[in-house]
C-alpha cells in the first residue's frame, strides 16, 4: 500500500486498519519508524523499527510539533528532524512525514534516516568549498573562456588589480602583452592541456606581470572546441629576483676577474687593460675608457679598449663626472656615454667611461647599476696600478734626483746595445770636482742642492733618447742617443760650460767645485759589451780627475790606438 505524505488518509475506514498495517502490514518491516498516535499524541501503534522512537516520542518536541502542524493543515506534512538522545546529544537526521488519519485527530507518523544522505551532501558542499579555497588562495588569477575566446568566468575576488566584472565578458587575449610583430600561443585559446606557460599580462594600473600558466581545453558535446579552462600564479616578482639574482652573479664575477688581475698582475698597465676589457664586455659597449687623476695633473688616459669616448665629448663631461658620485649617462648626436667616477678610501682618483655609438644608442638603469658596483673594484685597480708604479719608480729612479739609478741605467743600456737597429751612441761619466770641500765645510744640505743642481744642468741638455742617471755620491751618467765622435765635443762642452752654475757652492776659493767628464763612444755593429764601454769611459774619467780636473777626454775606439783629445 503507497500512501502520498501530502494526502490525509481519511478513506481509511478507521485507525485500526492503519494499524494492522504498521504491525502486519507493509510498514511492519520498514527499516525507518512508522508511529500512529492519537489525539493525545499517545502511541497507537507501531512498526518494530518504531520502537525506539515510541519511547522517546514525548521528549521530542520537533516532533510534536510536525504532528500539530499536520493536524491543523489536515493534510500530509513533511520535514527533516534532527532527534536528540537523553543527553540532549544528536543522534541522526530522520526525514519525518506525518499524516492525518481519521476524525478523531490520530496522526501516522513515517520516518526516514537520513543521515548518511545529509553527511555525504556535506561532504561534498565542504569539498567543493575547499576545492574553490585551494584555487583562490593557490592562484591570483583562476578563468574559464568560452568559445569567442572571452572571460566566462575569474575568481570572484578578481586579480591583478583586476574585479571580476572588469574581465568577464571581454576577450582574454586583449589582456596579453607581446612584443609587435611576434605571435604567442594563448593559453586562453589552447587546444590541449598546457602547464608552467609563462605570459605577460596587462594589469589595471597599466603595469605588466609575469604570469606562469596552466590550462585545460573544454569541448562540447560533439566535440568542438568550447573554450578553455586555467590558473595562473604571478611570478613577476621571481623573475625580478631572478634577474637581480643573475646580475649579482655576473657582478661577483667580474669583481673576482678584476681582483684576480689586481693580485696577480705585476704590469700596472697591463692591470688596467685587463679590468676595463672586463667592464667594456659586461657593459656590452662599443668602448671602455678608464682615467686616471693625480694632484697637480688632472685626468689623464690610463688605459682604452675598443673605440675611445670622443674627445670633445670627454672635455665636456669630465666636470660633471667629477661632481657626481652617481653614474652619469648622457647621449648625443653620434652616441651614449655611460661613466662612473673612482675612488679609494672615499678619495676620487679616475673615472671610467663606457661608449656605444650611433645615434640611437643608449644607456638604461640596469648599465648604470652595473658599472656602479664596479666603481669600487676600478678604483682600487687604480691605486694597485699607482702603487706599483711607485714602487717601480723607487726601484728605478735616485731619491733626490729623480734620475735613473745605476741599475736601471745599466738595463737601459744592456738593451741599447742589443737592439738588432741600435744608433750610434756616447756613454758619458760626469764627476763633481771638490765635491767633498763642499759637504766638509758647508754641510751635506748644501751638497744635495749642489746635487739637485746638477742634475737639473744635465736634463737641460737632454733630447729625446737620451738617459740621465746618478750612479751614486757625485757620479752621474748619460748616454746620449745618436751621438758619435764629432757630436760628442760639442755636448760635453756645453755641460761644462753650463757646469759653472756651481762655483757657488765651492767649500773654498781654492777648491772650486767643477766637473770632469770622461766619455767612450759606440759603434753600432761592432759587437762591443757594455762591460767593455763602460770600462773605456771609466778608464778616461778616471785620468781626467788625476790629471788635474775640470776638462773631458774621449776614450779610444774599441781596440784602436790612444786617440784621447783632452780639453780644458
Amino acid at each position: 500500500m503507497m500512501i502520498d505524505p501530502g494526502e490525509s488518509i481519511s478513506d481509511a475506514k478507521d485507525e485500526a486498519l492503519v494499524a494492522r498495517l504498521l504491525s502486519t502490514g507493509p510498514f511492519a518491516l520498514s527499516d525507518g519508524p512508522a508511529i500512529l498516535v492519537d489525539g493525545d499524541n499517545a502511541v497507537a501503534a507501531r512498526n518494530m523499527a518504531g520502537a525506539d522512537l515510541a519511547r522517546k516520542l514525548a521528549d521530542q518536541a520537533d516532533i510534536a510539533s510536525l504532528i500539530a502542524a499536520a493536524r491543523d493543515a489536515g493534510r500530509g506534512i513533511t520535514a527533516v528532524i534532527e532527534l536528540r538522545d537523553g543527553a540532549g546529544r544528536t543522534a541522526g537526521s530522520t526525514n519525518f512525514s506525518a499524516m492525518p488519519v481519521g476524525a478523531a485527530g490520530s496522526v501516522l507518523l513515517i520516518g526516514r534516516d537520513v543521515s548518511i544522505d545529509r553527511n555525504l551532501r556535506s561532504a561534498l558542499v565542504d569539498s567543493r568549498q575547499r576545492y574553490r579555497d585551494l584555487v583562490e588562495i593557490s592562484a591570483d588569477l583562476a578563468w574559464e573562456t568560452d568559445a569567442s575566446g572571452k572571460f566566462a568566468f575569474v575568481t570572484p575576488h578578481g586579480g591583478l588589480g583586476w574585479s571580476a566584472d572588469e574581465l568577464i565578458g571581454r576577450r582574454a587575449d586583449g589582456f596579453l602583452v607581446t612584443p609587435s610583430g611576434v605571435t604567442i600561443d594563448s593559453p586562453f585559446q589552447t587546444r590541449e592541456p598546457r602547464q608552467e606557460m609563462e605570459i605577460a599580462f596587462r594589469r589595471a594600473d597599466g603595469g605588466e606581470a609575469r604570469l606562469e600558466t596552466a590550462a585545460a581545453p573544454l569541448f562540447g558535446p560533439d566535440g568542438e572546441w568550447a573554450g578553455a579552462r586555467g590558473v595562473c600564479r604571478d611570478v613577476t616578482d621571481d623573475r625580478q629576483r631572478d634577474v637581480e639574482l643573475a646580475r649579482i652573479g655576473a657582478r661577483q664575477r667580474l669583481t673576482a676577474h678584476i681582483m684576480r688581475a689586481i693580485r696577480d698582475e705585476t704590469d700596472p698597465d697591463r692591470m688596467l687593460e685587463i679590468a676595463a676589457e672586463a667592464v667594456y664586455r659586461a657593459g656590452n659597449a662599443d668602448g671602455c675608457s678608464v682615467f686616471r687623476i693625480l694632484p697637480g695633473t688632472g685626468m689623464s688616459l690610463a688605459a682604452t679598449v675598443g673605440d675611445p669616448v670622443p674627445a670633445e665629448i670627454f672635455e665636456v663631461m669630465r666636470e660633471e663626472i667629477t661632481d657626481s658620485r652617481e653614474p652619469v649617462i648622457e647621449a648625443y648626436d653620434v652616441g651614449a656615454v655611460l661613466a662612473h667616477q673612482l675612488s679609494h678610501h672615499h678619495e676620487i682618483n679616475g673615472a671610467v667611461m663606457l661608449w656605444r655609438s650611433g645615434a640611437t644608442a643608449d644607456w638604461n638603469d640596469d648599465d648604470g647599476r652595473l658599472i656602479a658596483d664596479l666603481s669600487d673594484q676600478l678604483g682600487i685597480a687604480l691605486h694597485q696600478a699607482a702603487a706599483h708604479q711607485h714602487l717601480e719608480r723607487l726601484s728605478t729612479t735616485d731619491a733626490m734626483t729623480g734620475l735613473l739609478n745605476r741599475r736601471a741605467f745599466d738595463a737601459a743600456i744592456t738593451e741599447r746595445l742589443a737592439a738588432e737597429s741600435s744608433a750610434p751612441g756616447v756613454l758619458t761619466y760626469v764627476d763633481l770636482d771638490n765635491f767633498k770641500k763642499v759637504n766638509d765645510t758647508k754641510g751635506h744640505q748644501v751638497g744635495d742642492q749642489a746635487l739637485i743642481h746638477l742634475s737639473d744642468i744635465l736634463k737641460r741638455q737632454n733630447r729625446e733618447g737620451d738617459l740621465i742617471a746618478r750612479l751614486g755620491g757625485d757620479e752621474f751618467a748619460l748616454w746620449l742617443e745618436g751621438v758619435g765622435l764629432e757630436g760628442a765635443p760639442a755636448r760635453a762642452e756645453w755641460i761644462l760650460e753650463t757646469g759653472k752654475e756651481l762655483l757657488q757652492y765651492s767649500g773654498a776659493p781654492e777648491f772650486p767645485v767643477g766637473l770632469s767628464i770622461g766619455m767612450a763612444v759606440y759603434a753600432p755593429g761592432s759587437g762591443e759589451k757594455r762591460e767593455q764601454l763602460i770600462e773605456r769611459a771609466d778608464a778616461v774619467m778616471y785620468e781626467i780627475k788625476h790629471g788635474g780636473k775640470g776638462w773631458y777626454r774621449i776614450a779610444p775606439a774599441s781596440g784602436g790606438p790612444d786617440t784621447t783629445e783632452p780639453s780644458g
